[in-house]
């Protein structure tokens, strides 16, 4: 006994009328008239008499009705239940790197709640080899990475972002107040960097467009995040080094300010990486979502970059 066939069954012998059923089921009355007969053959017994007024149950047909009923809402009950568990369970986990997409993954989860409002969308900070690693074993849905320093040849990808840096300055110092600096002007200010900034080439060409300049540089502090890095500047401790994406973060007694002589070493391509097995289609979604917005701002940027 099919629950289709129950239904089909129910609404024949609440309507007592097969035309009517078939209008209530949205179905054409040949088809709805053979379900009732396979019905009947599975139990072996007929449920229903037609008559001129319509049709009416017979014993058997009655039993069944004091029965269907329950069961078919028991069966909606458990579909609803069901559902709902999927809803709960059903989650995207993004790992990305601080300070890395923070326009596009903001829009992209709000575009995404638009369109699947029962995904939990989950971020997690995390560095851009850990990140790739993650989403090569399955832990992690999707990774927004440095690209130069995290190896994505085995993953999909694509590019999302393309950043500068800029000059993280307390917004008290006169030099705050300037449309944009020069290598050289830094030269007489103490510098907070990151850890990996000093270690990496980055480092070599800042010192060496310094030394160009006539100046050595001087580092007095290294933060190993930017809100770290930020603080310090806030409390006059010396001028940051960051990507142009913390214009986005504001922040009180910091001043974001352009360094026109940065060479292009300095610039820092980001991607988001997947892999090509089966995904959910609210993981295709966000994938769609966030490939739409990285070519706006792709477009957006390249005439900026070229002024």
């Amino acid at each position: 006994m099919e629950l289709r066939h129950l239904r089909h069954f129910v609404a024949v012998a609440e309507t007592r009328h097969f035309g009517r059923a078939a209008a209530r089921l949205g179905m054409a009355q040949p088809p709805l008239s053979q379900s009732i007969m396979r019905l009947e053959e599975s139990l072996g017994t007929r449920l229903l008499e037609r008559t001129p007024r319509g049709v009416s149950l017979t014993a058997a047909g009655a039993a069944l009705m004091a029965e269907a009923k329950p069961l078919l809402a028991q069966a909606d009950l458990a579909e609803r239940r069901v559902r709902q568990a999927a809803d709960e369970l059903a989650s995207l986990s993004i790992a990305f790197v601080p300070m890395c997409a923070t326009r596009i993954l903001p829009l992209s989860m709000h575009t995404l709640q638009k369109q699947w409002p029962g995904v939990d969308v989950r971020l997690i900070e995390r560095g851009s080899a850990l990140t790739v690693a993650s989403v090569k074993n399955g832990s992690i849905d999707l990774g927004v990475v440095v690209t130069s320093v995290a190896d994505v040849s085995e993953l999909e990808n694509i590019v999302i972002e393309r950043m500068s840096a800029v000059a993280a300055i307390p917004a008290n110092w006169p030099l705050a107040r300037r449309t944009s600096i020069s290598m050289a002007d830094l030269a007489a200010y103490p510098l907070i960097m990151f850890p990996q900034q000093v270690s990496q080439p980055v480092f070599a060409a800042f010192e060496a467009a310094r030394r160009d300049a006539g100046a050595s540089a001087r580092i007095t502090q290294q933060a190993r995040h930017p809100y770290t890095m930020l603080n310090l500047v806030a409390n006059e401790l010396g001028v940051g080094l960051m990507l142009d994406s913390a214009r986005h973060l504001p922040v009180e007694g910091v001043a974001f300010v352009d360094i026109e002589d940065l060479p292009p070493s300095f610039d820092t391509e980001v991607s988001l990486v997947w892999t090509d097995r089966p995904h959910k289609p609210y993981h295709r979604a966000m994938l769609d979502i966030i490939r739409d917005l990285s070519d706006t701002s792709l477009k957006q940027a390249c005439p900026a970059r070229a002024a």
